[in-house]
């Protein structure tokens, strides 16, 4: 969430599934942190890292932004991360069904708004902003590669293409931690962007459209109001919360929130989802079972090599 690195994504996804949007709980392009990708047993065993890891990983590549940037003659601060439980606020599943999360966090607009107010004194932007016009243009160009970066790119297995600007210390830094960032960027979203081509099944199965009923049922019962899917509430949410203080605003989200949770367990639509991601998604996963493997295999790498190079500089 920092530096000029830019994702452009073409693919409409939505269109493909109907109007419905199927997030995180069943778009896992692995088999889930700490277990094995699939079409890993062909190769050797390959597994998904935690979220704990994946963090360890984006310090390691922040540190290491730091020391390069240090050579180049400027200064560059590694922000505290987030720990994995605020990271789910920047998830968006389909639905959530972790009642305790729910309960207290509603759908993370507290975490949210931390993370953005911290971001705001982010010093990083304060010392480039201070810079003169041509110190900025150096900064910039040893940061991330300035204007002249190269554009990655890589067409998607459903249609459209993502985009990567990326050069500088940002690009030595993965390198240093993937071996390549370039075959890192394309497996990786490769392997992170396959669920358009079996969630429209997902979504037409009878098993699907029972639960997400069921749900539906259940949260007007509970509510008091009609909700066709979870993002309906989530749409619905600034309109419950106009006018009200930030107390009242985040009571409000958190009831919401506690409601879609504990109707997706109800209604056995969290699990449901999972079941059907596995059914219709594990072919999909072996179809591109290499393009997982090496996306697997490089984070391990880029694992292994953080804790390499986990003593921050002095």
């Amino acid at each position: 969430m920092r530096g000029r690195t830019t994702i452009i994504v073409t693919a409409a996804t939505a269109a493909l599934t109907g109007g419905v949007t199927l997030g995180t709980l069943v778009v896992d392009p692995a088999a889930g942190p700490g277990r094995p990708v699939a079409g890993s047993s062909s190769a050797g065993p390959v597994r998904e890292l935690t979220d704990a890891e994946r963090v360890r990983v984006e310090q390691a590549e922040q540190r290491l932004i730091e020391r390069c940037m240090r050579a180049r003659g400027f200064r560059y601060w590694v922000l505290p991360p987030l720990d994995p439980e605020r990271l789910r606020a920047f998830e968006h599943p389909f639905v959530r069904d972790d009642v305790s999360w729910a309960r207290e966090h509603g759908y993370g607009a507290p975490i949210q708004r931390a993370f953005f107010a911290a971001k705001k004194r982010d010093p990083n932007i304060a010392y480039r902003n201070g810079l003169s016009g041509p110190a900025r243009a150096r900064y910039l160009t040893a940061l991330n590669g300035g204007p002249d970066a190269e554009v990655l790119s890589v067409r998607l297995p459903a249609g459209g293409s993502i985009r990567l600007a990326i050069g500088g210390c940002e690009r030595a830094a993965r390198e240093k931690l993937y071996g390549d960032a370039e075959t890192y960027f394309r497996a990786d979203k490769i392997a992170t962007n396959l669920n358009p081509l079996y969630v429209p099944k997902v979504v037409r199965d009878q098993r699907f459209t029972e639960a997400l009923a069921a749900w539906s049922h259940c949260m007007r019962r509970t509510t008091g109001r009609a909700y066709a899917d979870p993002d309906a509430v989530r749409a619905d949410l600034p309109k419950r919360t106009k006018g009200l203080n930030r107390a009242e605003a985040d009571a409000v989200e958190v009831r919401l929130a506690v409601a879609e949770a504990t109707c997706a367990r109800k209604s056995s639509l969290g699990g449901t989802a999972r079941t059907l991601d596995r059914e219709y998604g594990d072919p999909v996963r072996e179809r591109y079972a290499e393009h997982l493997r090496t996306s697997g295999r490089m984070r391990l790498a880029a694992l292994a090599e953080a804790e390499r190079t986990s003593t921050p500089s002095n």
